[in-house]
């Protein structure tokens, strides 16, 4: 039998190259896309850093350790990962003081010389992280101040029939800027006493620091259906829509004496300035969701930039990685979710008082402190609607029956002249059944009117 050989084959040596050449270039591109990771690690990490040393971060802690505090009442849900405060409700304390020190002076550039916590809100957002609900407390509330440690270590004792807006001076012993531990815990406890809701956290914010996060989003986009005009705050705006600034925005939030075009006086109190405030949290909240979306990452990162640089804040969100977690727990709300409110008062000349009585077509008729212990236990607010803006219409609310917005009342001086004027949130009128809805799908637009005379 003939046996028959294979064929010679070509050398090995050729293939065996071929075969390092492979590798080598495998082991090229594996080094490179890790180097690149890696890079952006070093990148990312980089910037957490540079973020996490621009917060400024003020603990007060041992300044209300004395103080008695309101109960944890609330339950809680199921807790999102990372979310700092655990699947628990959060009440945040927002304040803005109105110190001309440092860069508030030029932003401002006016010759007061005040240290007076002007804005003053509450946010709440429920434990299943569906809802936020921000109830403004008039600064010119008439109410009894707690007990404050000053910066020597004096006690302050209590105040009785006071104004809101002096806690800040009066926790820091004087008309002293730098000292915002003693001004914010002073605020913090007064709030707290005066409304029984435990806080968890407080933002505190000055005039740049405010200015700072709108120019970061870009401005916003402000309806003025009226127009206006203010001397003091050297601020005209035309009726109709404007694209605002941060220097135009706090001229914006800051007026409370002016004209309109069609020749009405504002009342000089501070009550429809805080629809004015009101309007600019709702936009700005607006715009931050919106500057979630990856698509907006260079607006996204300078308004990280621009909220780490500007605000003060307590431990509780003195991180990136808590801002971080409280906003993935967010990622869901929508404006439809949001309201924002005053609770009943009734006016004592230029002041105001808090009532423990309401009207029928407000929340439900239910009282200030009533309103503040649903805040408590975590329950929705009777007779708010989320807050409209003015372009299109409020996404509807499946889950809730929705109704038309009640007509304001005249005599009632929160109520909008016009309910296309989405100053103020408009209180829904309450079903038959006392089943309060929180959504009203009435169409909203930058309504034009009076164009006249602005004297």
């Amino acid at each position: 039998m003939q046996v028959r050989h294979a064929a010679p084959r070509p050398s090995s040596p050729a293939r065996h190259r071929l075969r390092v050449v492979r590798h080598r270039a495998l082991k090229v591109v594996a080094t490179g896309v890790v180097a690149t990771l890696v890079a952006a690690f070093v990148v990312v990490g980089e910037r957490v850093r540079q973020l996490e040393a621009n917060m400024q971060v003020i603990d007060i802690t041992t300044l209300i350790g004395n103080q008695e505090r309101p109960a944890k009442r609330a339950p809680t849900a199921e807790a999102e990962p990372l979310d700092p405060f655990g699947g628990n409700p959060v009440n945040i304390l927002i304040t803005a003081i109105d110190t001309r020190s440092g860069a508030n002076a030029d932003v401002v550039r006016d010759s007061m010389d005040s240290l007076l916590n002007d804005v003053n809100m509450v946010a709440h957002i429920s434990a299943d992280r569906s809802r936020v609900d921000i109830v403004s407390l008039p600064r010119d509330a008439l109410v009894n101040l707690p007990a404050c440690t000053t910066p020597n270590g004096w006690i302050s004792p209590p105040e009785y029939d006071v104004m809101l807006n002096s806690a800040f001076v009066k926790g820091a012993g004087g008309w002293d800027p730098d000292a915002k531990a003693e001004g914010i815990a002073c605020i913090f406890a007064s709030v707290e006493a005066i409304t029984g809701i435990l806080l968890d956290a407080f933002i505190l914010v000055d005039f740049s620091g405010f200015a700072s996060v709108v120019d970061a989003l870009d401005g916003v986009d402000i309806c003025v259906p009226q127009g206006l005009v203010a001397q003091k705050t050297r601020l005209e705006l035309t009726p109709g829509m404007h694209h605002l600034d941060g220097a135009t925005a706090l001229q914006f939030a800051r007026t409370r004496e002016g004209k309109t075009y069609d020749g009405q006086w504002l009342d000089g109190t501070d009550i429809m300035r805080i629809n004015r405030q009101q309007q600019l949290v709702a936009t700005v909240i607006n715009e931050i969701l919106a500057a979630g979306d990856l698509k907006s990452l260079p607006k996204l990162n300078a308004t990280a930039t621009a909220i780490t640089s500007s605000l003060y804040v307590s431990p509780e969100l003195g991180s990136v990685g808590a801002l971080a977690g409280l906003a993935f727990a967010l990622r869901n709300i929508k404006m439809d979710h949001v309201s924002l409110f005053t609770p009943p008062f009734a006016y004592e000349g230029q002041r105001v008082r808090l009532t423990d009585w309401g009207q029928s077509d407000k929340f439900g008729g239910l009282g200030a402190s009533e309103l503040f212990e649903l805040f408590a236990l975590d329950q929705p607010i009777p007779g708010t609607v989320p807050y409209k803006l003015v372009h299109g219409e409020a996404p509807e609310v499946t889950d809730q029956p929705s109704t038309t917005p009640a007509s304001p009342d005249p005599a009632d001086p929160t109520a909008p002249a016009d309910p296309a004027n989405p100053d103020p949130p408009t209180s829904a009128t309450p079903a038959a059944d006392d089943d309060f809805v929180t959504a009203a799908n009435a169409p909203v637009t930058c309504e034009v009117v009076g164009q006249g005379d602005t004297g």
